[in-house]
């Protein structure tokens, strides 16, 4: 009955076409990817190599793109002291083939290789090292000024000290930076004062045996989403932004002679909202610098913290308009008070929260 065989097929083919998972799939748009960069952190206790893996789309292309998921195509090889990573994509060779020596007890080299369809990366490690892991991060979604969207997502690679007990890791972004200069008042550039600030900050952290990234260490400007991208692929347990205070420009300078204090910043829709982080850091700031304390600000559309998938909070320390804490922030003795408020307020922080394990931090 070839005849009945033809129109039983034809009848299946049909409906497949037309199902809404089958019509869903044919017309999901498709992209090659490619990998804009290799990024490498080295902390006190781990050393991590993350991968990113890039697809850009059309935005009228993508029907929803809150569903809309990009998953890399790698292949993992491991043998005794190396692993090596093989990806599916072009690589930007301009961004690749320059990945920086490393130098650590755990990682001991990175090789990479690129043909036009392929990326691969070799780690080689010390054979005491504990077992490297491979976790995939994904980046928020970003509307480019061309109208595409571009979905990225880090393959990551973690060289761990196998003989302790991982630390917490502490991330530090120290606000602006470069050009980038924030509020300017009472001839002080508030740049200068968070780097200070965070720089104190890290001293602290790691005399008490924490793992610390700072997102920037010099007059840098990281872009926003690449500070956001370091909490994210640490797996951090905080990230922190410091930052100091300003009051609109177009203000009467009597008014603003009025406004001194500090507060925090926090997103309530997050992954992992972090109010109660920035109410303990507003009460430590407050309570050291014997400051006024100004209501907690909700900021759901700040970059920083809408795209960190960890407990994420800015502090701003002071009001640098005014002249009181204008006068004490340009004294480093307070500057140092403000470091060890935010040691104190995470330290609470951690106290407060129980471990993914059971235990308490």
């Amino acid at each position: 009955m070839p005849g009945f065989a033809f129109s039983i097929g034809l009848f299946f083919s049909l409906l497949l076409l037309f199902s809404p998972a089958f019509a869903s799939a044919a017309h999901q748009p498709t992209a090659t990817p490619t990998i804009p960069a290799v990024k490498i952190f080295s902390l006190n206790h781990k050393d991590v190599v993350a991968v990113a893996v890039e697809v850009r789309l059309p935005a009228g292309s993508i029907a929803d793109p809150l569903t809309y998921s990009f998953d890399p195509q790698y292949q993992l090889t491991q043998k005794a002291d190396s692993i090596t990573l093989t990806i599916d994509a072009d690589p930007d060779l301009a961004s690749t083939s320059a990945v920086p020596p490393v130098n650590s007890s755990r990682l001991l080299q990175l090789t990479t290789a690129a043909t036009t369809n392929t990326f691969t990366l070799t780690a080689t490690y010390h054979p005491q090292a504990g077992k490297p892991s491979l976790t995939l991060v994904k980046r928020k979604r970003v509307l480019q000024p061309d109208n595409t969207l571009a979905f990225r997502t880090y393959l990551v690679l973690s060289f761990a000290d196998a003989a302790i007990s991982p630390p917490k890791t502490i991330v530090l972004d120290a606000g602006h930076g470069g050009s980038a200069l924030g509020a300017t008042s009472n001839t002080l550039v508030e740049k200068d004062l968070n780097l200070d600030i965070a720089l104190l900050s890290r001293d602290l952290f790691r005399q008490h045996g924490y793992d610390v990234y700072m997102t920037r260490t010099d007059d840098s400007n990281p872009g926003l989403l690449d500070r956001a991208d370091a909490a994210n692929i640490l797996q951090a347990d905080v990230f922190l932004s410091i930052h100091n205070n300003s009051i609109p420009t177009d203000m009467p300078d009597a008014a603003k002679k009025l406004y001194r204090g500090t507060t925090a910043l926090y997103n309530a829709a997050a992954p992992k909202p972090a109010k109660e982080l920035a109410q303990l850091l507003a009460d430590e700031l407050s309570g050291t610098l014997r400051i006024h304390q100004y209501p907690l600000q909700d900021r759901p559309n700040l970059v920083v913290l809408n795209s960190t998938w960890v407990p994420a909070v800015i502090a701003e320390v002071a009001m640098m308009p005014h002249p009181q804490d204008a006068k004490m922030l340009s004294q480093r003795v307070y500057r140092q008070q403000a470091a060890e408020a935010v040691f104190r307020a995470v330290e609470n922080f951690f106290s407060l929260m129980p471990a993914k394990d059971g235990r308490r931090f």
